[in-house]
């Protein structure tokens, strides 16, 4: 098996599907077309595009297609906290793009126990595009929903650059 069915096919939580863009995921002759999914394990995370699953007799899914997305190159990241109730926590990431003539993507977010992981990929240039090689910065906020945690300290991780924040009491919403 390729890395790609591996990942996908390891758990099906890891999948994000963008809601941003307003595109369904589409069934279409027992082939599922997801257009952007992310695997966020711990070990590599990886960001996808036009991902195509084959729904077997038995209901499970199998991976045969995907496009790998280019991650974006992060420099920095600062955690904000906002001082309300409950308490909402944000992410500033700044970095660059490869070249200037692509996007970023939704950003690709997930927590497991007190780590938060976050992938950001940037769009394709078109087979006929072409586009001058320099690094475009940007920057960009991703909120982290923090509703119900526990009181302690959280790592947040994106594209491999790491930043942590500690909520003080626990995050309860109004009752």
């Amino acid at each position: 098996m390729n890395k790609l069915s591996v990942l996908f096919a390891v758990s099906l939580r890891t999948l994000f599907v963008s809601q941003v863009l307003a595109q369904p995921a589409l069934l279409r002759d027992n082939t599922l077309t997801i257009p952007q999914a992310a695997s966020l394990d711990d070990d590599s995370p990886a960001y996808y595009g036009n991902v195509q699953l084959n729904v077997n007799a038995d209901g499970s899914l199998t991976v045969v297609g995907g496009e790998r997305q280019n991650l974006v190159t992060v420099d920095t990241v600062q955690i904000m906290i906002m001082e309300s109730m409950p308490v909402q926590v944000s992410a500033a990431v700044s970095g660059n793009k490869s070249v200037p003539c692509v996007n970023l993507l939704p950003a690709a977010v997930s927590r497991k126990d007190i780590v938060f992981t976050v992938v950001i990929a940037e769009t394709v240039l078109g087979p006929a595009e072409t586009c001058i090689t320099v690094l475009e910065p940007f920057e960009t906020s991703v909120s982290l929903d923090v509703l119900g945690l526990a009181a302690g300290t959280y790592a947040v991780i994106v594209n491999g650059v790491s930043a942590e924040f500690t909520l003080d009491s626990d995050n309860v919403g109004p009752k």
